[in-house]
């Protein structure tokens, strides 16, 4: 029961931390907590589910080549433009909880079904210690720890990377050296909104997912994302795999209803002894 939780642990954990992903780059780098996020990524994840009819490498890359261009424009031209008139936390708050509704009726006018299963590939299975794992389900962790070895290599190898963190650290610094700020936020929820959908196909693959899984999805990316250091993708991933962890364990020894009560119970105390999270990086990648 114990390696059952660990494995199913750190497999839920890879599965939140694509959307925690998504919150920290987004955050990290434009300063802007999108609500919204969760929703969003559903709503790729069914264009995913449409198209899995035709072909189910047109399937994924239509539910990201979606996702993308929804965060770019909507960072493009609603959110930097607010934020340049001097928008503040409150507002930002009340508008993407806005977007959420309206990506929610989206969903709901579009597509007939209010609930869906992404079917992917069966890919096989295997046993760890006598616990039988899909292939499917590590998948997703591994492309996780992927996505964030990636971003580190990009932020220290590539010149869009540096700008990313030249925006980040010092935003009228990275102007006054030529830093086209608008386009770095632009691309930065842009890939938030991409990690978002990936979460939301995994998740579906292996849960049912709906509107209320964007919710879901979007919430409590951003607590775990709080929880790890807001807008620090590192502090992201560990508090994603530590709240898998306790969402596996408290699912295993006691009744689902507390699972809940005990993973706000374990974000409350962490706040209270570390206000900036795990990793204590308010503004990092």
């Amino acid at each position: 029961m114990l390696l059952t939780g660990l494995i199913n642990g750190i497999i839920m954990g890879g599965i939140l931390s694509l959307p925690v992903l998504g919150v920290a780059v987004v955050y990290g780098i434009t300063g802007i907590p999108n609500f919204a996020i969760g929703l969003i990524g559903v709503f790729g994840g069914f264009v995913t589910w449409y198209f899995l009819s035709y072909n189910i490498i047109l399937a994924l890359v239509m539910g990201v080549a979606v996702c993308f261009p929804i965060g770019y424009f909507l960072q493009r031209i609603l959110l930097t433009p607010i934020s340049n008139r001097g928008g503040d936390a409150t507002f930002f708050f009340v508008i993407s909880i806005s977007l959420g509704f309206v990506f929610e009726g989206m969903v709901q006018i579009i597509f007939p079904r209010p609930s869906i299963s992404i079917a992917l590939p069966y890919l096989g299975k295997f046993s760890v210690g006598g616990v039988t794992v899909e292939v499917i389900k590590l998948l997703a962790l591994i492309f996780s720890l992927a996505t964030l070895t990636l971003i580190r290599l990009m932020e220290i190898h590539t010149r869009p990377g540096q700008s990313w963190q030249a925006t980040s650290r010092n935003l009228k610094l990275a102007r006054l050296v030529g830093v086209n700020t608008d386009r770095v936020f632009a691309v930065a929820h842009g890939i938030g909104c991409s990690l978002a959908c990936v979460g939301a196909i995994f998740w579906g693959s292996l849960y049912n997912l709906n509107v209320q899984s964007g919710w879901e999805l979007g919430f409590l990316g951003f607590i775990i994302a709080v929880v790890g250091g807001i807008g620090n993708v590192w502090g992201g991933m560990l508090s994603a795999l530590l709240m898998g962890l306790v969402l596996s364990y408290s699912g295993y020894f006691l009744d689902g209803n507390w699972q809940s009560v005990i993973l706000y119970a374990i974000v409350i105390t962490v706040l209270i002894v570390s206000p900036k999270g795990i990793l204590g990086s308010e503004r990092s990648l």
